[in-house]
């Protein structure tokens, strides 16, 4: 049995403690292989997934989808009233009283992006015993077990035991049922994510050691090879990095050599693994700059505005999904944090700011509540709902109503 559960890359506790004996199979996302053993690259990927960065596709998804979730702000709100909590809770404001929180949520998008795990260590509590500190902590210092009788997971950080969401908080990019680890991206695509890796080092290695010819000079009778290396000496001496024209004698015949650019950089692959990458982090193929098929790899000025959108939703909402889940165990259940989308999804200064004028005028928005959309300060009197008496909501007949005569 664990001859069959190691084939299928699964980790399993040599010989565990009683107490936390499992009786299912650990599985770590460094091994996980639904569909077989992985080979040494794939392995080596998911082994270590920050080598998966040397691939430029997925350094581009984890800096654009990291720093897009570092670029919006995060509120609580009540749950039953949705409305915006006053006094935000210590550990959504700023998790980390050592850096800036946009740092601390960008740290755990890229972990999530990478490990598919994202750990925190809750350092201090409040008088209710609710954690006020979430510290991002690397994950090779974690562990994941599960105990056999509770099925309670059991975390420990570099050797000590942790209470998950009182001294450890967990968040799962994909949680798999049953297991206690999540699976992310490049754990998904380990073995994309290491043919792109050979790819690319064949690539280089073209442009610095690669040993192609230029030409082929062809006799007409078969040479001795002190003949052959004699015409190859005297070719090069007298026609190498020289323009002019070559006389050839005894029916030899000359014919150069080319490399195309699909030859050289293998751009056919190449463009098919950074397409399937894009697919894995959810970016839409155009803001990567890939062209794959009939999808484009351009963007115009119709498109735009949904590509946008489609990023939003499938590569950064994933995401910020288990960050919110995640800091929502560690706050009163009345509460619930969220992401707010708006400065992401935002259009163009004139457009914007006709939608605002129309809003104010209407009443849906207060000048306050617009300048909070803009990252603006709120001022004195801002508040206060006055509608604008210059602009004016026009409201459509119905359809079944005949004017009047």
């Amino acid at each position: 049995m664990g001859r069959f559960l190691r084939a299928l890359g699964l980790e399993i506790d040599a010989e565990p403690e009683p107490a936390t004996r499992s009786n299912l199979a650990i599985i770590n996302p460094s091994t996980l292989s639904p569909y077989g053993p992985l080979s040494a690259g794939a392995a080596s990927v998911r082994a270590l997934p920050e080598s998966a960065l040397g691939v430029s596709t997925v350094y581009s998804a984890v800096y654009r989808i990291s720093s897009s979730v570092a670029s919006m702000p995060i509120y609580t709100y009540n749950r039953r009233t949705r409305e915006r909590i006053v006094d935000q809770p210590a550990i959504v404001r700023q998790p980390n009283p050592f850096e800036a929180p946009e740092n601390t949520y960008k740290r755990l998008a890229t972990a999530l992006l990478l490990r598919g795990n994202a750990f925190a260590y809750l350092t201090a509590h409040d008088r209710t015993g609710r954690p006020t500190v979430a510290m991002p902590i690397d994950n090779d210092y974690v562990s994941v077990t599960e105990d056999a009788t509770t099925g309670r997971p059991i975390y420990r950080w570099r050797g000590t035991e942790l209470e998950l969401d009182y001294t450890i908080a967990h968040a799962k990019l994909v949680d798999v049922p049953g297991h206690v680890y999540g699976i992310g991206p490049v754990q998904a695509l380990a073995g994309t994510i290491a043919g792109a890796l050979k790819a690319d080092t064949l690539a280089a290695e073209q442009y610095t050691d690669g040993a192609w010819v230029d030409g082929v000079l062809q006799a007409p009778y078969k040479l001795t090879a002190a003949e052959a290396e004699r015409l190859r000496e005297q070719w090069d001496q007298s026609h190498a990095g020289k323009r002019g024209t070559a006389v050839l004698e005894g029916g030899m015949t000359y014919e150069a050599v080319q490399m195309t650019n699909a030859d050289m950089q293998a751009l056919e692959g190449r463009q098919w693994y950074a397409a399937e990458i894009a697919r894995a982090f959810g970016i839409p193929l155009p803001l990567m700059g890939v062209s794959a098929g009939d999808t484009g790899g351009s963007l115009t000025y119709r498109n735009i505005e949904g590509v946008r959108a489609e990023y939003a939703q499938f590569a950064v909402q994933p995401v910020t999904d288990p960050i919110e889940a995640m800091f929502a165990r560690l706050i009163p259940t009345t509460q619930n944090p969220r992401f707010v989308f708006s400065a992401l999804l935002r259009a163009d200064i004139a457009t914007r700011y006709n939608v605002y004028e129309k809003a104010l005028g209407s009443g849906i928005l207060t000048v306050n509540e617009v300048r909070e959309l803009e990252g603006l300060p709120a001022i004195a009197g801002g508040d206060v709902r006055t509608p604008n008496t210059s602009v004016q909501i026009v409201e459509t007949p119905d359809r079944e109503q005949e004017p009047a005569e």
